[in-house]
């Protein structure tokens, strides 16, 4: 972690920059590590993974999804996460249902 200062007309503004160099860019807002959301996503509180996984589904770039989930996991945890997809439910939906009909996941 390191700090910056600059000063301001009302005194010194005073920034604490936390080395992200380990957060995977879909977690722009929040200041989780690799590791850190691998272990919520394996964690005990069911929800909060979800949230997670939810999260990574709408905002990570597809490739980068296999390095959190699987497809068993996807198909598994299918009816918990599909309404939280957003803007990105459609796209996911006809992974889903293509992997399906192909027998991939069941």
């Amino acid at each position: 972690m390191g700090e910056f200062k600059a000063c301001g007309n009302n005194g010194t503004i005073k920034i604490m920059i936390h080395d992200l160099a380990d957060r995977p860019d879909f977690l722009w807002d929040e200041p989780l590590s690799r590791d850190d959301l691998k272990k919520l996503l394996d964690g005990e509180d069911e929800e909060e993974g979800l949230y997670y996984a939810a999260k990574i589904l709408r905002e990570a770039r597809f490739e980068e999804v296999w390095d959190y989930l699987s497809p068993a996991f996807l198909a598994s945890h299918w009816e918990k996460l599909r309404w939280r997809l957003g803007r990105k439910k459609r796209f996911w939906e006809f992974i889903y249902n293509t992997w399906q009909q192909h027998g991939l996941i069941p």
